[in-house]
Parts: structure tokens; C-alpha cells; sequence
């Protein structure tokens, strides 16, 4: 059984579900009138207050040195020396030093002192930008150490990648019988093992080692390379490989179910493109403490099961069953409210599903098809949102034929998403699921497209019922996204402007409908722009603590 089979019937009758002209109400409109100026009167109000807030918080933080991390740039050399490749080093590293720790690959960074949220850690370029085209969307293999092989410094690539989880020592040390760890075993000999095993492997192997004999592509002792070698490139790419491409210094970030750092990834903006990826912090940081990344990037948000599926495959680490989960989380060691909600995000009616390193357990019961079934809705769903908008994009100016019929198959997706969530809150008991937020997020997404390439199509009813179901979706998400991630996590910030917007649109052309949601602590019009308000101050206030000053401090660095 699919959730997805059952909620792809509703496309059918989606367009019918906007409504048409001859729908709309006119007695309602003309009766919502004297609401909508009493809510645009509420609105003025509380955004002179907010000018005069913003005003107040802008005298005050000139006079603070306190609200966040200035970036130090003069001991970038001595700092930069320090690192495993100090003759590539990133293009910023912050307050942070490597250590040996017990976890991940017996190394990682660590705060040098106290850190408030957003401080930039690390900022650096891909050392291998992107994949080769034929690894696009599947799992790294000697395809891509062919493709490192064709560039003109692979010899320095190769080089460098020795100091990379599993390093060359480490694997050679291995295989000369000097090493009793017990996770050495698991993560480089077993795993060299499993792709070792064929035919076609060793023949490919094989052909590697011959090319890169021809091209003269030696490690950094000289030898020649040979099938360990050849395999623990492979190991090395799926162990620190990430979307963007192949790191160096973000290599060293341990993964952590609990993050306290967020990766921004190589992006374009507009006219720019930013090439670099950077690192900040998403929480207050004590001196000491280890800086950790989720390895998950897009998406995050998936069930616990395939979480740990994917990490065993890709780095050969298992966050465990349930008791070993909370012990990664470190539940035992303090009251961490915030890595309690996590654990919590993964109930189902209030038990944790069975799982191990292959995924969902085969005889788990009830609970095993629920979070299997969604994701594999939810994969679905979103390859259609993908599709749709590249259909936008490329096709801006068809004409009314093709946006008509792009219309009806964004305004069905928007409903299906929508549905989804009805069902998946059913089916989870659990209004916090991370799952849940996985949805709503695609929701909020999915009716971003419909009023971005729509908007000509949509008349004032279906664009109002749009916003009545935007508003609920953003604030389930936003109320799980403060318990999962932190109040000051730029996630919350996305979500408490979507909030804004959305109670803004509302309050500005259908403020009896904005009531009629019945929202909890927006029960009335003065509450709702309360509520507004504190949304948009939100949204600032975490917008001052990730600065987009990465360009700056990157010119810094440079004339220092």
C-alpha cells in the first residue's frame, strides 16, 4: 500500500477545488470590509513599532561586542599551518582547532572559545568541483577516481586525498596487521572487501592503476599506486564526498544527529556565483566543545531508518537502534531538551520504530510501512515539484495554453501535498514528526510556485484559500523546526517569514478568513498582527546573526 497512490486521485479534481469567478462571495467581500481596515490599521501600528525596535537594536548593538563573533584575520597563517594540508589551506578558518577525539575519524574541530550563534567557522572551495556526469545521481564509484584521474593536477589531488578519512596510513597500517581497532576492520577492511568482490571491480581497478602508471600519478612516497590504493580512493570520496564536490577542511567536520554548525553550500545568486561553501554555527557554542555538521544534506529531513541506512552505506557508521540513537544524542549525559525533541521527532504513537543498517526492520509491525511509505510519497512529490519548475523556468513566456495546463498540475500538486499531511499526521501520531516537516516544507514550496508563476491565473478566492492552507502548514513547521533545530537556526528564520507574509496577505484581503483558522494565540485581528509582528522581528533578529559577509571577510584574509 502507498499513501501516494490513494492522494494522487485528488489530482484529478484539482482544479475544481480552486473554485471559479463565479464562486467568489460578494456578500462576504463586502462585509470583510470594515475587518480589513481595522487589520491594516493593526498593521501600521505594530510596523511603526517595529521601525522604532529595529532603530533601538541598531543604537544598542553598536555599543556591544558581545551579540556576536568578530572574525579574526591576523593569525590565519599561524592557524592555517596547522591543518592537515597547510599548503592548501581554506579560504577562512574561524576559531576553531583540530583535535584528536574518539569519534569519526579520530579527529575533528573543535571551538577555541565561547561562540554565540552564526559565527563563520570555515569558508572554502571544492578542492574537485562537482562529479562526472555519469556519477550524477548514484552512488560514487571508479568512475569518478577516472574523472579525478583526466584533471591536470591529479597528482596533487591524489596526494592530498591521503590525509583524508580513511588516510593512507591508516589503511596501511591496517593491512600490515598493526591495528586492533576493532571499527578499522568495519570501515576499511570490510568495506574494501564488499567492492572488491567482483569480476568487473578488479578489471576496472586494473585498468585505473595502468592509466594512472601512464600518466605518472604516484603517491606522495613515490610508489607507484596499486588496488589498495585504487580502493581507498573510492572509500575516501564516499566517506568526505558531498554534493558540491570533494573538501579538504570540511572533510574534518564529524557528523552529529545534533548539530551545532550548518553548511551553506555553492549557490547562484541572481548575477553571482558564490563558489565556496561556508560553516557557522546555529547555536551557542562552549569553548572546547566539538563543531559538528549533519552529513545529510537535501534532504534532511528523513526518518531515522533511512538516516542510518544511508550514513552505514556511505561512511560505514551506525547511529544504532533506539538505545544506541539516545546515547549518540547524548540523552543520558544532561536534560538537552533540544536532542530530546530530536529522538521525539522520530515517534510513532509514541514508540520508536525498529530499524537496523539495511533500513526498516522486515517484521517491525505496524509501525515499520508508516515512515517508509511517506518518504517514498514524499520522493515522489518532489521529483514532480522539481520537474514543474524547470517547466516554469524554461518556458516563461508559452502563453495562457501552457500556463493553464501548468497551472492545473501545480495547483494538484499544492492539494496532494496537502492531503498528504492529513493522512501522514494520521498515520504518525505525532505532530512533530520529522517527516511532518518534510511535508509542510514542500508545501510551503508548492504554493510558493503556484503565486510566483500563477499569479494571473489565481483570482482573489483561490488565492485567499491558498493562503488559508500556506498559514497552518508554516506554523506546524515553524512551532517543530524551534524544538528540533533551536530558536536561532536559519531554518526558523525562513519559516517566521513565510509566517509573516502569509498573515500579512490575509490580514490585508481576508482578515475574516485569517479568523476562521482558529489559530492558537491568533484569535482575533489584534493577536494575528501581534503575531505578525513578532514573526518579522524574528526573522530580523536571526538575519543580523548570518551576515552575508563571507565576500568581506574573504577580502580580509586576502590583505591581511
Amino acid at each position: 500500500y502507498s499513501l501516494l497512490s490513494t492522494l494522487l486521485c485528488i489530482m484529478e479534481a484539482a482544479w475544481n477545488a480552486f473554485g471559479s469567478d463565479s464562486d467568489s462571495s460578494d456578500s462576504d467581500d463586502d462585509n470583510d470590509g470594515a475587518g480589513r481596515e481595522e487589520a491594516t490599521r493593526l498593521m501600521q501600528q505594530y510596523n511603526t513599532q517595529s521601525a522604532q525596535d529595529k532603530q533601538s537594536s541598531i543604537t544598542c548593538s553598536s555599543n556591544s561586542t558581545s551579540i556576536s563573533y568578530q572574525p579574526s584575520f591576523h593569525d590565519q597563517k599561524q592557524r592555517t599551518a596547522l591543518l592537515p594540508w597547510p599548503n592548501n589551506p581554506p579560504l577562512y578558518l574561524g576559531p576553531a582547532f583540530v583535535e584528536k577525539l574518539t569519534l569519526g575519524g579520530g579527529r575533528g574541530y573543535v571551538a577555541t572559545e565561547d561562540l554565540p550563534p552564526g559565527t563563520c567557522i570555515l569558508i572554502e572551495e571544492p578542492f574537485v568541483k562537482g562529479w562526472s556526469e555519469q556519477q550524477m545521481g548514484k552512488r560514487l564509484g571508479l568512475e569518478s577516481i577516472q574523472h579525478l584521474f583526466e584533471r591536470d593536477n591529479a597528482e596533487s589531488i591524489v596526494q592530498c586525498m591521503e590525509e583524508l578519512h580513511p588516510t593512507k596510513e591508516k589503511v596501511d597500517s591496517v593491512y600490515q596487521g598493526n591495528s586492533e581497532d576493532p571499527l578499522d576492520k568495519i570501515q576499511i577492511v570490510d568495506m574494501i572487501s564488499s567492492v572488491d568482490s567482483n569480476t568487473s571491480h578488479y578489471r576496472d581497478v586494473q585498468s585505473l592503476i595502468a592509466y594512472a602508471k601512464d600518466r605518472g600519478i604516484v603517491n606522495s612516497d613515490g610508489t607507484t599506486l596499486n588496488s589498495t590504493d585504487i580502493n581507498r580512493l573510492l572509500l575516501t570520496m564516499r566517506y568526505n564526498g558531498f554534493d558540491s564536490g570533494l573538501y579538504l577542511h570540511f572533510s574534518i567536520f564529524n557528523h552529529d544527529e545534533d548539530p551545532n554548525c550548518i553548511k551553506f553550500r555553492p549557490t547562484s545568486e541572481g548575477t553571482q556565483q558564490r563558489h565556496y561553501s561556508e560553516a557557522r554555527t546555529t547555536r551557542f557554542v562552549k569553548n572546547g566543545e566539538a563543531l559538528t555538521l549533519h552529513y545529510l544534506e537535501n534532504p534532511r529531513e528523513v526518518s531515522h531508518a533511512t538516516r542510518r541506512k544511508i550514513l552505514w552505506d556511505q561512511h560505514m557508521f551506525d547511529i544504532g537502534d533506539e538505545d544506541a540513537f539516545k546515547k549518540f544524542l547524548r540523552l543520558t549525559e544532561d536534560l538537552n531538551t533540544r536532542a530530546k525533541a530530536v529522538y521525539e521527532s522520530e515517534l510513532v504513537y509514541g514508540s520508536f520504530p525498529d530499524s537496523n543498517r539495511t533500513g526498516m526492520e522486515e517484521d517491525s509491525g505496524d509501525n515499520q510501512p508508516v515512515a517508509s511509505n511517506i518518504e517514498k510519497s514524499l520522493d515522489d512529490l518532489e521529483d514532480m515539484a522539481v520537474e514543474l519548475q524547470a517547466m516554469f523556468l524554461s518556458k516563461p513566456d508559452e502563453g495562457n495554453s501552457m500556463s493553464s495546463t501548468s497551472f492545473e498540475r501545480a495547483a494538484a500538486l499544492e492539494l496532494t501535498v496537502w492531503e498528504l499531511i492529513t493522512a501522514a499526521q494520521a498515520a504518525l501520531g505525532n505532530n512533530n514528526h520529522i517527516l511532518l516537516s518534510r511535508c509542510r516544507r514542500l508545501h510551503l514550496e508548492s504554493v510558493e510556485v503556484l503565486l510566483e508563476h500563477c499569479s494571473s491565473i489565481l483570482d482573489n478566492k483561490a488565492s485567499t484559500e491558498l493562503m488559508a492552507r500556506f498559514l497552518p502548514s508554516a506554523r506546524s513547521l515553524l512551532e517543530s523546526q524551534k524544538l528540533r533545530l533551536g530558536i536561532d537556526h536559519t531554518d526558523v528564520a525562513r519559516t517566521s517569514n513565510d509566517i509573516s507574509m502569509g498573515i500579512q496577505a490575509l490580514l490585508s484581503h481576508a482578515p475574516k478568513r485569517l479568523l476562521s483558522l482558529q489559530l492558537d494565540g491568533m484569535r482575533s485581528l489584534d493577536q494575528c498582527s501581534r503575531f505578525e509582528h513578532s514573526c518579522r522581528k524574528e526573522k530580523e533578529r536571526i538575519e543580523t546573526l548570518f551576515p552575508k559577509d563571507a565576500d568581506n571577510i574573504i577580502a580580509m584574509v586576502k590583505i591581511k
